[in-house]
């Protein structure tokens, strides 16, 4: 991620695009965007008419529940006076009897007396009923309600009669039918003594009811009192009540409009703070594409990747990197001789880089060096190949430098030559091989055989029959040989027509994708070229197109520091 970090901040045109678009696009959007919010809060903001007044609504609902409060205070009186007229009615006059009679003391603990003897008697008679046993008709017949009657006694006296010769039989045991007479005698006098004492406590109850005063009738009742009509009542307090119920709805739909218009206050008041003062807004924008750029840019660096140093180019690859062309700071050295101020730009054979190439390509043991120089930058492999052969050259090597790109003709366009035909006339036979080479001079006492393209791009076929037929003779001329080539003819198979098909692969730090320059190298191996390895050109990349002729250049100039 680092590596990816660094190769988008490579990319400052790209960062820069995107970040005044995106700056443009977010300073609209802060300016208009909280123009469009006031606009729209002043629309949605309701105006003060829309408001419902509740003051009168309350005042109104409190005056209903105050008027059902009063009917229904009314209504529990009018229901208490009837009940004080039922009990009244319930309860009767105590102290008079129905003829008129004054109920006396003696009259009532008479009639409590009889009340206790007809209990008593109840309780004889149902004890009789669940027990029809002589011992419960004897304890009937001798009940304080039953002594004063004649036939009771006379019964009684038979059932004790009866019970005795009864006694009798059962000492002796066994089953007697003089036994079984007796017994159902018994029970015919105990039935008998049951009816007269039922017969006896009726006769009590009408007597007690003749001493009980006459319960007074309703009639008698309304007459003497008036009774409190509730149905008015009732009437007034289901309307009260459904005047309240209608006041309270009406409160309640106006506080929820109420609680509506709130939030729509609320909403346009949000929307009327979204402005913000110019600096501010100016601060974002710029903020926002700054970051916006750069994360485009890595978001690309991340989907298609690309060589970030000379570490990450040897371990997606498995080749060597030759050397990095960094930019060097500016020597005082290259201003001092007239042969330096004058000599081409990007010439530069005494920088690290570019004499590490020439060690690690010289120390094969060869006595001829043919070297085939491309990458995905024709201006760079032309720099290259010429601080190679100009190396070449310092070592006392005779050397030839031959560009095969006639559709960039970046070595004449480096060294600064006029046009002429180069190789494209070799290829038509309009020229020999001595009327196209051109000498350059490079420094105060070296020099280099240079072969330019040419005009016109002569094609891949005849240029590789012509290297072919020309290579063995132009090696027994010169010692080192260094070919400038596109990256199409390699691919093509050029370097295998020659009789050193070494090849070295130029790459630039953050611009050339590591997916192609695997596939390149791949397919130039496979079209028999011979990788020797690759060179991390790590510097903005070369204008060849701006190099002014030096009689037009200032004499003050100072070269490239590449």
């Amino acid at each position: 991620m680092a590596a990816r970090a660094r190769n988008a901040l490579r990319r400052p045109v790209f960062i820069g695009a995107v970040s005044i678009l995106t700056f443009i696009a977010s300073l609209v959007a802060l300016v208009v965007v909280p123009q469009q919010a006031r606009r729209a809060a002043a629309q949605l903001r309701p105006v003060s008419t829309q408001r419902p007044d509740t003051e009168p609504t309350v005042a109104a609902l409190t005056e209903a529940e105050r008027q059902v409060r009063a009917a229904d205070s009314t209504l529990l009186v009018a229901r208490n006076q009837i009940s004080q007229l039922v009990a009244a009615t319930a309860g009767g006059s105590p102290d008079s009897l129905a003829g008129g009679v004054v109920l006396t003391d003696s009259m009532r603990t008479r009639r409590d007396s009889l009340a206790t003897q007809v209990a008593q008697l109840g309780q004889l008679l149902t004890r009789a009923d669940n027990a029809p046993l002589l011992g419960s008709y004897r304890a009937l017949a001798e009940a304080p309600a039953m002594r004063g009657d004649a036939r009771v006694r006379q019964l009684l006296d038979s059932l004790v009669e009866i019970e005795r010769e009864r006694e009798s039989y059962n000492a002796v045991g066994g089953v007697d039918p003089v036994f079984v007479a007796l017994t159902a005698r018994a029970n015919e006098l105990g039935r008998a003594i049951e009816g007269m004492a039922t017969a006896r406590r009726n006769a009590l109850r009408q007597e007690i009811a003749a001493l009980t005063p006459a319960a007074p009738t309703v009639a008698d009742i309304m007459a003497s009192r008036g009774i409190p009509d509730t149905l008015e009542q009732i009437g007034k307090a289901t309307s009260a009540r459904a005047a309240a119920a209608g006041v309270a709805e009406r409160l309640a739909r106006e506080r929820a409009e109420l609680v509506k218009l709130d939030a729509r206050e609320e909403r346009a008041r949000e929307l009327a703070n979204l402005g913000a003062s110019p600096p501010a807004m100016l601060a974002a924008a710029l903020i926002f594409g700054a970051v916006i750029g750069f994360g485009f840019a890595l978001v690309d660096e991340v989907r298609h990747p690309r060589i970030a140093d000379a570490y990450e180019a040897e371990r997606a690859t498995g080749v060597r990197v030759l050397g990095v062309i960094s930019p060097l700071p500016r020597s005082p050295e290259r201003g001092r001789r007239s042969s330096d101020r004058n000599a081409p730009p990007y010439i530069d054979p005494g920088a690290d880089g570019h004499q590490l190439i020439y060690l690690h390509v010289a120390t094969a043991g060869s006595n001829v060096l043919m070297l085939t120089i491309t990458g995905d930058n024709p201006a760079v492999s032309a720099i290259v190949a010429i601080n190679f052969a100009t190396i070449a050259a310092d070592e006392a090597r005779s050397t030839l430098l031959i560009d095969t790109d006639a559709g960039a003709s970046t070595v004449a366009a480096a060294l600064r030559f006029r046009s002429s035909q180069g190789l494209s006339g070799l290829v038509t036979q309009k020229l020999s091989w001595p009327e196209a080479v051109r000498s350059a001079r490079i420094g105060r006492d070296s020099a280099i055989d240079v072969v330019p393209s040419g005009p016109d791009a002569p094609p891949f076929q005849a240029v590789s029959a012509l290297l072919q037929s020309d290579a063995s003779r132009l090696a027994r001329r010169y010692d080192t040989i260094v070919l400038v080539s596109a990256a199409e003819q390699v691919l093509s198979g050029l370097p295998s027509v020659l009789p050193i098909p070494d090849v070295v692969y130029c790459v630039r730090a953050g611009q050339t994708p590591i997916a192609q320059l695997k596939r390149a190298l791949e397919d130039i191996e496979r079209t028999g070229g011979r990788i020797r390895g690759i060179v991390l050109w790590n510097a903005p990349d070369p204008v060849l197109s701006e190099v002014r002729p030096a009689e037009a250049r200032p004499a003050a100039e100072v070269p490239a520091t590449v």
